[in-house]
């Protein structure tokens, strides 16, 4: 029964931080061949590299 009488706190809200860190220039990335990569695997992470550049 008190559980019911006490008042309930509420917890802030969290802004989030809309700024964003700027990056120097983008460089180039290079898969080493030490990776041992097949064809596929190669192709999809410079794919990935490629649209996060745009």
């Amino acid at each position: 029964m008190w559980e019911q009488a006490m008042p309930l706190k509420t917890q802030p809200v969290r802004k989030l931080k809309t700024t964003s860190c700027k990056s120097k220039a983008q460089e180039k990335v290079t898969i080493p061949e030490s990776w041992s990569l097949n064809d596929a695997q190669r192709s999809f992470i410079e794919l990935m590299l490629d649209s996060n550049n745009k």
